[in-house]
């Protein structure tokens, strides 16, 4: 699947918010949900995300890391 063209990470600087209807999956274009995924795999050796698919699953698996994507922020149109 594609990534949209007009995303970046969702880390920032410190004291830089992020609305969490901007976010993304990067690896489906799925909106997130600010909630972690209900299963985790103890074996990516990382500490349970705080976003998920809407349907409770981790986001997708990054291609070079084999471990879930963190989500990426949308710009949103200008709605003049």
């Amino acid at each position: 699947m594609a990534t949209p063209m007009n995303t970046r990470p969702a880390t920032g600087h410190a004291g830089q918010w992020v609305n969490p209807e901007d976010l993304v999956c990067p690896g489906c274009g799925e909106q997130v949900r600010p909630e972690p995924p209900g299963y985790w795999l103890v074996a990516w050796g990382l500490p349970a995300s705080g976003f998920s698919h809407w349907d409770a699953t981790a986001l997708c698996l990054g291609r070079s890391t084999g471990r879930p994507a963190e989500p990426v922020e949308v710009e949103q149109a200008d709605p003049r």
